[in-house]
């Protein structure tokens, strides 16, 4: 019998997440009888059965069964009747009850469903649409999916129920074989084969005349060309009339009873094969596809580019498609052409029917694919946590019961369910939490929103939360597609979107890829008000560049204008001195001679002339000095430091002249420009002798490699602020010349009283 109960215990971890904790006040059904009747509820309230007398044929004895053997207190039904399934009677001590046919199918307890039945007192049951069970106990839900995945085991011996391939005869008898014989189901017991004892099958088939044909593995001598049956042969196929066998170790055999079989093809790689169409189409361990036509063998395709690796096994679908089982996946073939439906590792088996395509694989238990025409290829995967006992699955066969799929413990029945999930909206967020009322309407994103987060959630008592695959789809005004996305994330959150209307469609799939009703939300982004702030910014902007570029451009041509000017200035003081030179000349050279002339004529008369002589040279000596003044003769015989150091000694009668060593050398300013060092220096100089009072007065000229010139003058006379100096031509020329040669002139106050001078010069 299937063993339901496993059901219960391998959904037990599920039944953890969906416990709902009672407590006594919350016995809202206690001693209390619920009998479900299609589509009406009858309540009856008592201590027994007794008042219901559609139960009396399960509580009366039968001439084939023993009556029911209850306590002296008879327990407490809360019955739900099924169709299909039959009564299913919860007690409030003794557990779950499964009636049938009038008989007892099943009773279950905590104990012998591994705490699946949380408790063995029963409050309440109930079926949903989809024919789940929910079991109300005192300790909480239990659930129970009777069309879930069931197993069933051939044997007592573990070994015997690692079951490799599956075979149903053209009188619809059931064979299993396993690692360890054959086995044949009767009703609802599976019995071994007793030829096939401890025997490990490979392939069953059956012959024209309805022999079966067992493929094994026996250590057997082959002779020439005969080959016997039950002899290693992994695969059989009928193929116009004649049967074939994929045999290990040697190749392609034509089985021919009374004549002897025939080797059409010696490659020890074949090890399937499959009859579509015209064709006997021959897998291999590596090799690639071949197909026979009923006279020659020839290659289909390479293992280059099939790249299945081993094929297990062959299936033809309505399309014309063959459908290959491989090492490393699905594959289609189709017109010659090839393409990979599932990417998974050691797949043995694979079935398709109207779309659905079903592969039995060793590494992922049992795998369902199903075309979508917008996401393509949407794969699911029915394994340990779905109910079967193995991730090893090696055959599938389909039956009026759902698909039998063999495994390394057991053969398990499993029917995909036909009741689509349903889909809800459980968020809906902008930039604040949006009424799931709204999803009805269009949500509406003011600016500067682009960017919604839309959460669903699937509802299906058959697919657990994490099973569930979403797919969303956002479209824009036009219709056109703008993103799309498959995953079994629930949320989904479109971002960066350009002002415009916008749909969000989105579809659920459960674990059997039925796709839910498209749950549709609208909304809106909104375009960006006129930035009038930033347009006025922008102006402002603008007319502040425009005025830096003119203010730039201005202040080039001033200081283009200034060195021209300056260079004009420089020039005429540079004339202004050529012009003093000229005036010392004549003076010296005219003057000069014309006062020797009269010294002279002087020196000749016979009256004494010694007074006008005097008179005559003291006018002589002025007029050196004014010929020194006007051009000092001394810069261009003794140099720039030297002449400073005579014009002090010249100016006061009290000095001091300092300069750092090699000066002169590190000097290297034209004459002009020395010049007006000299003009600065000897005015300063005398300013100082007019106005200071000084009675001592320091000079100091410093110079340096990067050509800085320093001139400092020291008095400690009276002090003298330019800023209030009486008007006169005397500070206005130093600043003058000093602008002349890029000089900066300063005056302060000497914290020893007195001033302090300062000429700086930088060539940079």
């Amino acid at each position: 019998m299937i063993n339901v109960c496993s059901r219960l215990r391998r959904e037990k971890e599920s039944l953890r997440s969906e416990t709902l904790r009672a407590s006594n006040s919350g016995r809202h059904l206690d001693h209390f009888l619920s009998v479900r009747l299609s589509k009406q509820t009858t309540v009856a309230s008592g201590s027994g059965l007794t008042q219901l007398k559609a139960l009396a044929v399960f509580m009366s004895p039968t001439p084939s069964r023993r009556p029911l053997e209850f306590p002296r207190r008879p327990p407490m039904f809360l019955l739900s009747i099924q169709t299909k399934s039959g009564v299913w009677a919860g007690t409030e001590r003794y557990g779950l009850f499964h009636f049938a046919d009038s008989k007892l199918k099943k009773a279950y307890t905590f104990e012998n469903t591994s705490g699946g039945l949380r408790s063995n007192t029963i409050y309440t049951i109930f079926t949903d649409r989809e024919g789940v069970l929910w079991i109300g106990t005192n300790r909480g839900v239990s659930r129970f999916d009777r069309l879930g995945a069931s197993q069933e085991t051939v044997s007592d011996i573990p070994n015997s129920n690692f079951i490799r391939t599956l075979f149903q005869s053209g009188k619809g008898k059931l064979y299993a074989g396993s690692n360890r014989g054959l086995f044949t189901k009767d009703g609802e017991k599976w019995t071994e084969v007793g030829a096939y004892r401890n025997k490990p099958i490979f392939a069953i088939s059956e012959d024209a005349s309805g022999r079966l044909m067992v493929g094994t593995a026996d250590l057997v001598t082959y002779p020439q060309n005969q080959v016997r049956e039950n002899i290693d042969t992994r695969s059989y196929a009928r193929f116009r009339g004649e049967t074939y066998a994929a045999v290990s170790g040697l190749g392609l055999v034509q089985i021919r009873p009374g004549r002897g079989d025939l080797v059409l093809r010696s490659d020890p790689s074949i090890n399937s094969l499959f009859t579509s169409g015209a064709k006997l189409w021959i897998g291999t361990a590596g090799n690639g596809l071949f197909s026979y036509d009923g006279k020659t063998v020839k290659s289909e395709l390479g293992p280059d580019v099939l790249k299945s690796g081993t094929i297990w096994k062959m299936y033809a679908g309505k399309d014309g498609a063959l459908w290959i089982a491989g090492q490393h996946g699905v594959f289609s073939l189709r017109d010659g052409q090839v393409e990979r439906i599932l990417e998974s590792e050691d797949v043995r088996d694979v079935y398709v029917e109207d779309g659905e395509v079903w592969a039995a694989t060793t590494t992922r238990g049992l795998l369902h694919a199903r075309q979508d025409a917008l996401f393509g290829w949407i794969v699911s995967t029915v394994g340990f946590e779905q109910g079967l006992p193995s991730e090893k699955a090696f055959a599938i066969m389909p039956t009026p019961d759902g698909l039998l799929i063999a495994t390394n413990r057991g053969v398990v029945t499993y029917k995909a369910g036909t009741i689509t999930p349903k889909l809800i909206a459980t968020r809906v967020l902008s930039q604040r939490v949006h009424d799931l009322k709204e999803v009805s309407s269009t949500i509406a994103l003011e600016y500067p929103q682009n960017s919604l987060l839309v959460e669903v959630a699937g509802q299906s008592s058959r697919t657990f939360p994490e099973e569930f695959q979403y797919a969303f789809v956002l479209k824009n005004s036009k219709g056109d597609t703008v993103d799309q996305r498959l995953s079994n994330e629930a949320q989904y959150a479109p971002a960066e979107l350009k002002a415009g209307d916008y749909t969000i469609e989105s579809i659920a799939f459960n674990r059997d890829l039925l796709a839910s009703e498209p749950l549709t939300i609208k909304f809106s982004v909104a375009k960006a008000p006129f930035p009038w702030t930033a347009t006025a910014l922008g102006v402002l902007l603008f007319i502040a560049v425009v005025g830096l570029l003119w203010a730039i451009i201005e202040h080039r041509r001033i200081v283009h204008r200034n060195r021209e000017l300056a260079a004009a200035r420089f020039d005429l003081a540079n004339e202004a001195e050529r012009e003093r030179r000229r005036i010392a000349r004549d003076l010296h050279d005219q003057t000069l001679a014309d006062l020797r002339n009269l010294m002279i004529s002087s020196d000749k008369l016979v009256v004494d002339n010694g007074k006008f002589r005097n008179e005559i040279e003291a006018v002589s000596t002025e007029i050196r000095r004014i010929c020194e003044d006007l051009s000092p003769s001394v810069l261009e015989n003794v140099g720039l430091v030297a002449s400073l150091e005579f014009l002090i000694d010249q100016s006061v009668a009290n000095r001091k002249f300092t300069a750092n060593e090699n000066v002169e050398e590190l000097l290297n300013f034209p004459l002009n420009v020395q010049l007006q060092i000299y003009r600065i220096a000897q005015e300063v100089l005398a300013n100082i002798v007019r106005h200071s009072d000084a009675d001592m007065v320091e000079m100091n000229v410093e110079a340096n490699d990067s050509g800085e010139f320093a001139l400092t003058i020291r008095d400690n006379g009276a002090t003298f602020q330019p800023d209030r100096a009486q008007k006169g031509r005397g500070i206005s020329n130093i600043k003058s010349r000093a602008n002349l040669i890029n000089g900066k002139v300063a005056w302060k106050e000497s914290r020893r009283g007195g001033n302090v001078f300062s000429l700086r010069i930088d060539p940079k």
